[in-house]
């Protein structure tokens, strides 16, 4: 039966995209989570959301062949230019990764799911989309952030469907297979809606009701969802992406009456200092003073021992949890597949090349962000994911943003939309 739905829908996937691509990239955009639907071809692990991407990469490669099709993607060219060189570097140490980790074959599954695959939808869209295309696939993100919300809701309403050991504590995961999952997948696209919601006045942002809907959605039924999967880290991250963005951003994008920009960001950073300065559980959380927080420091210790003997390449793609057991301490907890913060994940995954990499990305998405904002252009959508890769930043201090596959692909998408609003200043 489970075979039978899963070839309905790749087939049906099929023809819609071949009838119209750009409405099939939206909905894969929209079914991200669908990598949760797991099984083998032969010796090969695969999910739902690779046959996705591989239907797509197929559809693509043959409507290429149309002139008019293949030549959308040099609209972007003078804008995609300056990320070629990084994303090169980035595939690079990817590949060398696959070389050096313990279990090469494991290793070729990361490297393709994580990085080509999210790369080439990235290339897809730059092929046939706009920039209301981008704005379309944000949307789809955000519908399906809501739908995903509004089942974990009825999860912890119900207590139907948490699966083991987080049914005890009530900690809601939605489709997911643990809580946090929920959270990384929610917290960039509730600090996107919060600030396109928040700047959405006429001659700022140009909206419809239903953008307007979708929005309040987005924000409402993620934060309730981000707070009852105790996603802690997100619920940092997004206020504190929120304070840093609404300070950068010019009057012009704000109701001035409403919201003067400086007075309310002090108010509110005001707010959150006295929170920590007076609640102790806020305090403990903040300086990883808690349980949680202690784990996560004795990882990045014995990840900084590890990487003393594999400083240049790390541990390879999908080797750390191999390599750090001649580092770790059995007796204080169990190894995990990551060190849980996005410097010490990409350095052990991908080495030194790897970091650079990432560096690269980060100076390229702060210098696309600063030159607008010189130049007095700095829009209401580049505002929104300046939001989106601030909560990515912050949240990957204790955890792993990048490193699944919905969150691979969805990276790519931001920076394919960030790309696409350049454009048009």
């Amino acid at each position: 039966m489970f075979q039978i739905l899963l070839t309905t829908i790749f087939l049906t996937y099929t023809i819609l995209s071949w009838r119209n691509f750009k409405l099939g990239l939206l909905l894969l955009t929209g079914l991200l989570p669908v990598y949760l639907l797991r099984f083998d071809i032969g010796p090969i692990p695969s999910t739902a959301l690779e046959i996705l991407i591989l239907i797509s990469i197929v559809v693509w490669i043959l409507k290429l062949r149309d002139l008019k099709f293949r030549k959308g993607v040099w609209q972007y060219a003078p804008t995609i230019r300056p990320w070629i060189k990084p994303t090169i570097l980035l595939i690079a140490a990817a590949s060398i990764a696959v070389t050096v980790a313990p279990d090469p074959f494991s290793a070729l599954g990361i490297w393709k799911a994580y990085f080509i695959e999210p790369i080439l939808v990235a290339v897809m869209m730059f092929s046939c989309f706009d920039k209301k295309d981008f704005e379309s696939a944000l949307k789809a993100l955000e519908i399906s952030s809501i739908v995903l919300s509004v089942i974990g809701i009825l999860q912890y309403l119900t207590g139907l469907g948490i699966p083991t050991p987080w049914d005890i504590e009530l900690r809601i995961t939605s489709i997911f297979d643990y809580p946090n999952a929920l959270g990384l997948f929610l917290a960039p696209i509730v600090a996107m809606a919060i600030v396109r919601l928040s700047s959405c006045r006429r001659g700022v942002l140009q909206y419809t009701p239903t953008d307007v809907a979708i929005w309040i959605a987005t924000a409402l039924f993620g934060t309730i969802a981000i707070i009852l999967s105790e996603t802690e880290a997100a619920l940092v991250a997004i206020p504190v992406a929120l304070i840093i963005t609404f300070l950068l951003s010019p009057k012009r994008v704000w109701h001035a009456k409403l919201m003067p920009k400086w007075r309310v960001g002090f108010e509110v950073l005001a707010v959150l200092i006295i929170l920590v300065a007076l609640i102790p559980t806020v305090r403990e959380k903040i300086f990883l003073q808690d349980y949680s927080g202690q784990v996560r420091i004795s990882q990045w210790v014995e990840t900084a021992h590890l990487l003393q003997d594999h400083f240049v390449f790390g541990a390879g793609l999908n080797g750390y949890p191999t390599v750090l057991a001649e580092y770790h301490d059995p007796t204080l907890y169990e190894i995990f597949q990551y060190p849980h913060n996005i410097f010490l994940n990409i350095w052990v995954e991908l080495g030194l090349l790897g970091l650079i990499a990432f560096f690269w990305f980060v100076f390229l998405i702060l210098k696309t962000v600063l030159k607008s904002y010189s130049a007095n252009k700095l829009q209401s959508e580049t505002l929104a994911l300046l939001a989106v890769f601030l909560v990515i930043l912050i949240h990957g201090l204790v955890d792993v943003p990048y490193f699944k596959n919905d969150l691979a692909v969805m990276s790519w998408i931001f920076v394919g939309a960030l790309i696409a609003n350049k454009k048009s200043y």
